[in-house]
């Protein structure tokens, strides 16, 4: 496995695994129609070809050994703060530690960008989400709100400091 810098031309790819990891993750929670109209705004071309370019942001993809991408994370700085956006691995790679390789290589390159501190969200109902930041030593500060087809959905505020 290689842990690369995204490219514009890894952005379609991008969004078919959130699309997958969403309908896995998320099946009995929110409705097909929403994670499809979600993932279709959140990683339209413009939106994702932006965060790519972007100094302050970072968009890392983990591809397996025939270069297929089989994950991703998004992440920006800003005052010293480094915000892990998104991690999402396609569920049929569930399991193998791309996950893990795929949050250091993100958070050195957060702390490389200026971040002192490390941040994640994850929906309140995303178990296996939570779990995961809980399992790599990130603590439960926070609780936010954010919207989701029209829905009042709780996110989770995870913090760890270096």
């Amino acid at each position: 496995m290689e842990i690369r810098e995204a490219t514009d031309d890894d952005v379609s790819t991008i969004r078919s695994v959130a699309r997958e990891s969403w309908r896995k993750a998320y099946a009995d929670v929110v409705p097909e129609s929403v994670i499809e109209d979600a993932v279709s705004e959140w990683y339209a071309d413009e939106t994702m070809t932006r965060i790519i370019a972007d100094d302050e942001q970072a968009c890392l993809v983990a591809t397996d050994d025939d270069g297929e991408i089989v994950g991703f994370c998004h992440g920006a700085t800003q005052n010293g703060e480094g915000d892990i956006l998104r991690l999402y691995v396609h569920p049929d790679r569930w399991h193998e530690g791309i996950g893990t390789d795929l949050l250091e290589a993100m958070e050195e390159r957060l702390t490389d960008m200026g971040a002192e501190r490390m941040q994640a969200m994850v929906l309140a109902d995303n178990e296996m989400g939570n779990a995961f930041y809980e399992d790599h030593g990130f603590e439960k500060r926070d609780e936010a709100e954010t919207q989701l087809d029209g829905t009042t959905r709780t996110e989770n505020v995870y913090v760890r400091a270096h």
